[in-house]
């Protein structure tokens, strides 16, 4: 039995309560057993005893879950040790060992620069019940250093600002027009800024998160509340608080680098973000502010809420391997911390405003070279260099075999190679191997099911298309891509009714899509519903300027007797090179 194996090696190896508590909880959470509910567990040596109890009662459970949750980062960590990586120089060769050594660079650049911006250097003393916050379970990068993937994800039991510097905050940033910017976040859009690009706000960050000397007057900066009573906080609360919260990670404040920090808006036309990780592949919950350059994102995460839960309807943040319908609860002044290898998204905003401050952290003494390899390799296939973004991506998967997001770059870089035109056979099942085998690491992974999906179509596997579509509908309900996509395949199968639906549910998403408006006026005329297709084709030239959208919207011009517009529409088409129709 686990109990006495525990009891034993707590008698022998000096193991705390706390510690075999953990043990239990990665034990019961194997098994399906949820410990840790939408309020979080504490992690107090007092749990131990229930726990026991309800392993003993459990016990005989399968175990169905293995470690994860995050990026496929399971049983074994996503950075090895340094002497595994010496022996993998030796292995790989010189290429390798020097994509090692821009990773090592790249990583003492970016510290540099954080220190440039906010604060660098020994955190305050905490005084005692300070770092105290919730647990969430999750998984995550560097899962050997963080011992298993539970009681990871910590929001604040307390908030770390008062109201009115929230409130305070916002109002500087959207005088300095952070509300106005507009920025790409995966398949959604934010309003947003970075906090570096603002001045004002840029100076207000630096007083309240420990930056000591501004290049401002401090009244032209920033509201002199500020000042007294919200100062120095990355030096006196932020950093030493991730440092206690994440000892095993952590090896001190010191060490805490705000890599990046930016303030996001949220609101009904900029509702939310997809599920993703921050690996610097795309913007993010807690830094949505563009597509991501390839040295962004951080070992760590932490997200300050701005505005009060009553100003919004909707939003807040889910963690994928909880359900979508698990939103973290966050009050005003709150922060949540976390690995930044965990997947979540942001549910979406229906009233109201929601705005957030995001920061990814660096932490100096530890290289991620599984990212930074990962983000060298979409370097290269953005520069259309794709043999090497498939070696590079390669040699992340061997730094990490159980690395799900590596098997979905090199996937797409698979795919990429084929320049427009079909895949070969063999391109074809490298590509559909690796996106299986990301599958079996994260099952719930709604992109890489999408990805699956767009290669089974190409190949004819409709079926199999289908059924990917629809797992990864059943992940992400309204993901306007996978709706769009799947709505083709159930239309070329000749289930109208279906289709209909589908890209009704596409354009929910997505009101501007401008291509599920033109198969919704088709569809809709098909089924003989011409007025109800009039809109869909007036939508569709709207958003989607295409010969073929104004050749089908003079089509039905036609039928409807209006032969004026119906030769208007078609003038439009012939200009961009449609074809002529009597």
């Amino acid at each position: 039995m686990l109990l006495p194996l525990l009891v034993s090696a707590a008698a022998t190896a000096d193991t705390s309560d706390h510690e075999l508590a953990q043990r239990l909880k990665l034990s019961l959470w194997q098994r399906g057993v949820l410990e840790c509910g939408a309020d979080g567990c504490g992690a107090s040596s007092a749990e131990f005893p229930r726990l026991a109890a309800t392993w003993l009662s459990q016990q005989h459970l399968p175990i169905v879950r293995l470690r994860g949750g995050a990026d496929g980062c399971g049983g074994t960590s996503c950075e090895p040790p340094s002497a595994s990586l010496d022996a993998l120089r030796a292995e790989l060769g010189e290429e390798f060992a020097a994509a090692l050594d821009q990773n090592e660079a790249d990583h003492a650049d970016d510290c540099a620069a954080s220190c440039e911006s906010f604060y660098c250097g020994p955190g305050a003393q905490l005084p005692a019940g300070a770092a105290e916050a919730r647990s969430h379970s999750m998984g995550s990068d560097f899962a050997d250093a963080f011992k298993f993937p539970l009681d990871l994800i910590r929001v604040t039991a307390s908030p770390l600002i008062p109201p009115d510097e929230a409130e305070a905050a916002v109002a500087v940033a959207n005088e300095e027009g952070m509300s106005s910017n507009e920025y790409a976040s995966g398949k959604y859009k934010l309003g947003g800024d970075w906090v570096k690009k603002m001045p004002r706000t840029r100076a207000w960050f630096q007083l309240a998160f420990g930056r000591r000397r501004l290049g401002c007057d401090r009244r032209l900066c920033t509201p002199p509340a500020f000042a007294g009573r919200f100062n120095s906080r990355l030096e006196s609360l932020i950093f030493p608080t991730i440092a206690a919260l994440f000892p095993e990670i952590v090896s001190s404040a010191s060490v805490l680098r705000a890599h990046s920090v930016a303030i996001l808006k949220y609101n009904s036309s900029h509702p939310r973000t997809d599920v993703h990780v921050d690996d610097g592949s795309r913007a993010t919950e807690s830094h949505a502010v563009h597509k991501l350059g390839p040295r962004d994102a951080g070992i760590l995460a932490m997200t300050l809420a701005l505005s009060p839960r009553a100003n919004y309807t909707g939003g807040g943040t889910f963690f994928e391997h909880l359900g979508e319908g698990s939103v973290l609860p966050m009050e005003q002044g709150h922060c949540t911390f976390r690995p930044g290898s965990v997947r979540h998204g942001g549910h979406p905003v229906t009233a109201g405003e929601r705005y957030i401050l995001g920061a990814f952290l660096l932490i100096e003494d530890r290289v991620e070279h599984v990212r930074r390899l990962q983000n060298q390799g979409r370097a290269a296939r953005g520069r259309g260099d794709l043999a090497r973004a498939r070696r590079l991506f390669k040699w992340a998967l061997k730094l990490n075999p159980r690395c799900a997001t590596c098997l979905k770059n090199w996937a797409e870089a698979i795919t990429a190679q084929a320049s427009g035109g079909p895949l070969s056979p063999a391109l074809a099942d490298a590509a559909e191997e690796k996106l299986r085998r990301s599958l079996a690491l994260l099952p719930e992974d709604s992109d890489a099911w999408y990805s699956l999906g767009r290669v089974l179509s190409e190949r004819g596997n409709r079926e199999g298309a289908v059924e990917a579509y629809r797992r990864s509908l059943a992940i992400t309900s309204d993901d306007a891509d996978a709706c769009f996509n799947l709505a083709v395949l159930v239309g070329d199968g000749g289930d109208a009714s279906e289709e209909i639906a589908l890209l009704r549910r596409a354009l929910s998403a997505k009101p501007d899509h401008g291509q599920a408006w033109g198969n919704l006026g088709v569809a809709l005329a098909s089924a003989g519903d011409l007025d109800a297709a009039e809109e869909p084709f007036h939508n569709a030239v709207r958003f989607d300027p295409s010969a073929k959208n104004w050749i089908n919207l003079a089509r039905l011009h036609q039928a409807k007797g209006r032969a004026p517009q119906a030769k208007a529409a078609m003038a439009e088409a012939q200009a961009l090179g449609g074809a002529r129709q009597s």
